[in-house]
């Protein structure tokens, strides 16, 4: 990841913010009387939103975003402009639609809302995104681990291929270079585009806008991003493609053919201006076993204190995923337990992977209290080595396992484990039935 250009961005981001909504009215009016910036592509991608907690990626000045909650999503913003940001927050306060948004980069961010427990059930991301981050794969891996099991990621982007043209249609750039594009700052496309993009009305505002902060762009294929999706453990649902762009006129001559999509010249071919991708995140991710070569080095060593807020963090990840009969609401209560009395009280053990916590088991004598490995390395050995890890010491090991997670039953069962006993209900007295197992050495 490339901190020091994304801060460069930051700064280009924030000088541009003030020329964008420059042009845009009264937008807390428009919001009070019922405006909405999205595209029909949009809310088709996302589906039915009432109820459900929304994360908005690169939210920019949070007009979407808004747009979003009132279609009845629980909707928080992040974006790395504090300009844009602070926008955001005036307009949801001033318009009455609640939202929350937080400044961040957003490839800092994932890590953040991990360690908080936030999950959802949608993420969003539209429009000249992904072009401002310098590592895809560390993108894709962030949405995934705060989606919920069976959340959906609906992405709309302007196509590559269009970028390999400049503004005149000639044909100027690499597809998809591997190399971050320099550019001369974060342009006043708004003005570029007119109404397109000012839906309430466009007003001239800044004239003549000119960046005093350079700017940084990644140009990422199709492929790129399918392929980052897939390795995250996403199942791509559909791949779209447009013959238009919506509201961007991003090039000469261009037309717009109605309710601001924007086509070429009618003197060019048909190409494809923009793309589209939903991938959900399976309601249960199998483990995926990692090749030999490409399993990380895991350094299992004693629980510190510093450990707690990474390992609960842990622990709702994976038993999101392995335990979605629970509920979220009882997970979360769950959560809280688990950092404030079951780490400090077990004996636990922390795999760690180049200095960081992947996993852990925590053991009460030799009963495994609880092993949870997080779920990004699922099959890399690190549940393995710390069951060995805590044989060698201890010799027996008892373990109690719900039915409804067949996939860790058979975790222990490989491990050597043999079924005790069974009960009906588990601890809580919850109708979800426990199976008692054990290894002897």
């Amino acid at each position: 990841m490339l901190n020091d250009l994304h801060e460069a961005n930051r700064l280009s981001w924030n000088a541009a913010t003030v020329a964008h909504n420059s042009h845009k009215g009264d937008q807390v009016a428009f919001f009070r009387n019922g405006g909405s910036t999205l595209y029909p592509e949009e809310i088709e991608l996302l589906g039915d939103l009432a109820g459900l907690d929304l994360l908005h990626l690169q939210c920019n000045s949070g007009q979407d975003s808004l747009s979003l909650a009132r279609l009845g999503a629980n909707v928080t913003g992040v974006d790395i402009s504090d300009e844009a940001i602070a926008f955001a927050k005036r307009l949801s306060a001033e318009s009455g639609i609640a939202a929350t948004f937080e400044r961040a980069d957003l490839l800092h961010w994932f890590d953040d809302a991990r360690t908080r427990g936030l999950a959802f059930d949608r993420v969003f991301a539209s429009y000249g995104t992904i072009c401002w981050l310098s590592d895809l794969g560390l993108w894709a891996r962030g949405i995934a681990s705060v989606l919920k099991p069976g959340g959906r990621f609906a992405f709309i982007e302007f196509h590559p291929f269009a970028m390999v043209f400049d503004e005149k249609w000639a044909p100027r750039y690499d597809y998809a270079p591997r190399e971050p594009v320099s550019e001369a700052g974060v342009g006043d496309y708004v003005a570029a585009s007119g109404a397109g993009l000012a839906p309430d009305g466009y007003e001239q505002g800044v004239v003549d806008f000119r960046n005093p902060h350079p700017s940084f762009e990644f140009n990422w294929g199709i492929a790129d991003v399918l392929q980052a999706l897939i390795d995250a453990g996403l199942e791509i649902e559909c791949l779209k493609e447009y013959p238009y762009a919506n509201g961007w006129a991003g090039f000469d001559g261009m037309r717009d053919s109605g309710g601001g999509r924007m086509l070429p010249p009618k003197s060019m071919p048909s190409i494809p201006l923009m793309y589209a991708i939903a991938a959900a995140k399976p309601k249960k991710m199998g483990a995926m076993s990692a090749p030999a070569s490409a399993r990380p080095e895991a350094v299992i060593r004693p629980y510190r204190t510093e450990d707690r807020e990474r390992l609960a963090a842990i622990w709702l990840s994976a038993s999101r995923i392995g335990h979605p009969f629970l509920g979220e609401e009882r997970l979360l209560a769950q959560l809280q337990m688990v950092r404030d009395t079951y780490l400090p009280m077990a004996d636990n053990w922390v795999a760690e992977v180049d200095g960081r916590p992947a996993g852990f088991i925590g053991l009460i004598g030799n009963f495994i209290g609880g092993l949870f490995v997080n779920p990004e390395i699922h099959g890399a050995g690190i549940g393995r080595g710390l069951i060995e890890h805590a044989a060698a010491r201890l010799g027996r090991l008892d373990v109690s396992v719900y039915a409804d997670n067949p996939s860790a039953v058979d975790f222990y069962r490989r491990r050597g484990f043999v079924e005790t006993g069974r009960q009906e209900t588990d601890d809580e007295g919850l109708p979800f039935a426990v199976i008692h197992m054990a290894r002897t050495p």
